[in-house]
């Protein structure tokens, strides 16, 4: 029979605590803390010296894994806070940010070594987060109020609410506090449930009239950087943890700093490194140093457009931008040039229509504007080139994102977009990715089969074709081959026969599994395939209902079936298996492929991709280089490169 851990039942508290007859930082936090998993507090007035009473406390909690999470006020001037409560954005306000900047030389300065060491660590690890509480609405004073929740390894719960700051005066002054058990009384619990909810909402901003702000990343980063290396005093913590630390995604804070100091370019970043978050932090930094006003974000394909609407909705408060959308059935550009209004304005806009937004600016509000290019390799169209070349330039800072900026096979569309994007001023690789443990490693499947004499037959058919093109006209890229190669691979029907035996032996493939087919009417010949294990799957072809795409996401289907639909900005991280009956013979939409499935999830630390490729045997072969026409076989580089990415392992940051 399994013993209950003692946990906070091992405390001995009163109803009512009071500094006049209670060591709060010995007979309070440092036990309290010693026994938790979760440590939630609200209180009105924070210093850095509340850390050096309570460390003991502190380096158990991070002992038990647990997390300690502060609602706090920040110290303003009464200038200060008149700015803030007058509307301005508190994001982006310069006041705030130096506040919160004092607070690394706070720390250095009132802490001692092995203190400062615990509360870096704990930053660096994710085991301590803050946030800035700002009132507003109808509020014109600051964050006053003192309340915590203190949960165990049971899920037993202890709340406190009254009088005390944390900082040295709040322990010399007399102040007290209410203490509720949750385990003792119902009446008790219900109060802590009630604090306890109150707290969730403000942390998530649903809460009306104060908004909270996350520590900046850079002011936590500074923090970190005051840790001993490896000197954690405390067992390190379980990798789904520290996934959750600004430390481990330092890198947006490096291509940060990189961008501004070129003012364009792109950041070539993996799938699933936080593209859309780093550009956000550019926005916010631009905005706070007045370098811009408003934002433009063009990309390519409604589920990537509504994706950045969700996005901005989600991290902006409402009354610190207004969003206007030309894309689909939205037809709202007009009104973002209608005339400037006193907050961030953004516009989610399609390449196509980018031409028409410039030519629409009238009054050169774009001068101001912050440009992102999402998913940038898709801007260098023939099309666009012609629309596009020589206007960007409007935009003061263009920030193009990708995690395959450049085509190998196209120069052309490269060279228009280092030419008026901006060159690759930041790289973070797929390899870098999952040997941070940001993305998951993975297990790579080659199922070999060979062109049958249809198909071979069909390949020297493109050779013709192409040498007929290219005597037309001389300038066409070898690319056009290219394609023109892969279309017959990508369609050959020899690879069902090995996908049914794999599925014969592996049906469990089907579960979160993506497979990718290069036609609606090839991928009704899988979907035969797919029946015969399951019924839990549905299809995605772009003229689908998006529906099948949610439910997905979910988790109501284990299996869409699908094209090039969702190869680009959707975050499913719940997808482990990709299968790649297309794969062109450039590595970019592969990566975006196989991308979907690295992605980590939480809520399983120990997850690990499978990727299922069909590779022609005789590509692969050791004495196989090139054929007579001097093509490296398009197989082979796929091949070599995913089997080097397999063996890529998660290394401590």
């Amino acid at each position: 029979m399994e013993t209950t851990k003692i946990g906070l039942h091992s405390l001995d508290l009163p109803m009512v605590i009071e500094t006049s007859d209670v060591d709060f930082a010995e007979e309070f936090y440092n036990p309290a803390l010693r026994n938790a998993t979760e440590y939630k507090r609200g209180v009105g007035y924070f210093s850095s010296e509340w850390f050096r009473f309570a460390s003991r406390g502190l380096t158990g909690l991070a002992e038990n894994e647990g997390v300690a999470k502060w609602l706090i006020s920040p110290v303003l001037s009464e200038g200060d806070w008149e700015a803030l409560q007058k509307g301005e954005k508190a994001k982006q306000d310069p006041a705030l940010y130096a506040q919160l900047d004092e607070m690394v030389s706070d720390l250095e300065e009132d802490l001692e070594t092995e203190t400062l060491n615990t509360i870096a660590w704990m930053i660096a690890d994710g085991l301590l987060n803050i946030k800035i509480v700002i009132p507003g609405g109808g509020l014109s004073g600051s964050f006053h109020d003192k309340w915590g929740i203190v949960t165990d390894e049971n899920g037993d719960k202890l709340g406190f609410h009254g009088s005390q700051n944390d900082s040295r005066r709040g322990f010399n002054n007399y102040e007290s506090y209410s203490v509720f058990i949750g385990w003792e009384s119902d009446r008790d619990l219900k109060r802590i449930e009630q604090h306890e909810a109150r707290f969730d909402a403000i942390w998530e901003n649903d809460k009306q009239g104060v908004h909270a702000i996350t520590l900046p990343d850079s002011i936590a980063l500074d923090i970190v950087q005051l840790r001993e290396p490896n000197d954690r005093p405390y067992n390190e913590p379980s990798n789904s943890q520290k996934l959750q630390s600004v430390y481990r995604w330092r890198h947006q804070e490096e291509a940060l700093n990189v961008f501004l100091a070129e003012g364009s370019g792109i950041l070539d970043m993996a799938t699933g490194t936080g593209k859309t978050k780093t550009s956000k932090k550019i926005a916010i930094r631009l905005l706070r140093n007045n370098a811009v006003e408003n934002i433009v974000v063009a990309t390519y394909g409604n589920d990537l457009l509504n994706q950045w609407y969700d996005t901005l909705v989600r991290e902006f408060d409402p009354t610190e931008i207004r969003l206007y959308r030309q894309h689909g059935g939205h037809k709202q550009m007009g009104s973002f040039f209608a005339r400037d209004r006193d907050q961030l304005e953004a516009l989610i806009i399609t390449y196509d229509e980018l031409a028409d937004c410039i030519d629409a600016d009238r009054n050169g509000k774009l001068e101001d504007c912050l440009l992102i290019c999402d998913e940038v390799h898709n801007i260098g169209s023939p099309a666009r080139r012609q629309a596009l070349r020589g206007e960007l330039d409007v935009f003061p800072y263009r920030l193009g994102l990708s995690a395959t900026p450049m085509d190998a096979y196209d120069e052309d569309r490269n060279a228009f977009i280092r030419d008026e994007v901006g060159p690759i001023v930041y790289e973070f690789t797929l390899e870098d990715a999952i040997r941070r443990g940001i993305l998951c490693e993975l297990d790579y499947t080659p199922l070999t089969y060979e062109l049958s004499d249809r198909d071979k037959e069909k390949q020297q058919e493109q050779f013709g074709k192409f040498a007929g093109l290219k005597k037309q006209n001389s300038s066409i890229p070898q690319s056009q081959l290219y394609i023109m190669l892969a279309r017959v691979r990508k369609e050959s029907t020899e690879k069902l026969p090995e996908f049914r035996r794999y599925l014969d032996e592996h049906p469990e493939v089907l579960e979160d599994c993506l497979i990718f087919v290069e036609t609606k009417d090839y991928g009704e010949q899988v979907q035969e395939l797919v029946h015969e294990h399951t019924r839990r799957y549905r299809t995605y072809y772009g003229e689908d209902d998006e529906q099948n795409l949610v439910d997905f996401s979910r988790g109501e289907i284990d299996t869409l079936v699908t094209s090039r639909a969702i190869s680009e900005g959707i975050d499913i991280k719940s997808v482990r298996n990709i299968v790649l009956f297309t794969s062109p013979r450039s590595k970019g939409i592969t990566i975006q492929r196989i991308g979907r499935a690295l992605r980590t999830a939480p809520e399983d630390p120990d997850k690990r991709a499978n990727i299922v490729d069909f590779v022609v045997e005789s590509d692969i072969e050791e004495d196989t280089v090139k054929n007579e026409d001097e093509i490296t076989p398009p197989d082979k580089e796929r091949y070599e490169w995913l089997t080097d990415l397999s063996t890529v392992t998660k290394e401590e940051p």
